[in-house]
């Protein structure tokens, strides 16, 4: 009896990591980050000019969002949905991502915080 209940023990301790790694990737809040941008750089319908900023997605209403504060007055100047994309692996490094548009302007496509295994990934125009 004490041998089945030791392996029903040792069962149930490998397999919790199983089912906390099939729950949502990224369910709350995430670190914040500071950029500074040199030039203009879109933000869904926002065009942020160029300074310094804090990027952090949250959750909200059961949605993820990217939300954008300058660093200027700690406002929000920008809130765009975003999906949180499983990397697989941690991020060595906070970046953003952007991609060039035809007339040279520059959209946000990601974001990714150091330490997360997550791509925060913006829906582009």
């Amino acid at each position: 009896m004490n041998r089945f209940l030791i392996a029903c023990g040792v069962v149930a301790m490998l397999a919790f990591p199983v089912f906390a790694s099939a729950q949502d990737a990224h369910a709350g809040n995430s670190k914040t980050a500071e950029f500074h941008l040199s030039s203009a750089l879109v933000v869904g319908t926002t065009t942020l000019k160029p300074g310094d900023y804090k990027f952090q997605c949250i959750f909200v209403d059961g949605g993820h969002y990217m939300v954008v504060k300058s660093m200027d007055d700690g406002k929000e100047v920008a809130r765009v949905p975003c999906t949180p994309d499983d990397l697989g692996k941690k991020n060595n490094v906070t970046e953003f991502r952007s991609v060039t548009r035809a007339d040279g302007g520059r959209d946000l496509s990601s974001v990714r915080f150091k330490n997360e295994t997550i791509s925060h990934r913006i829906a582009t125009s």
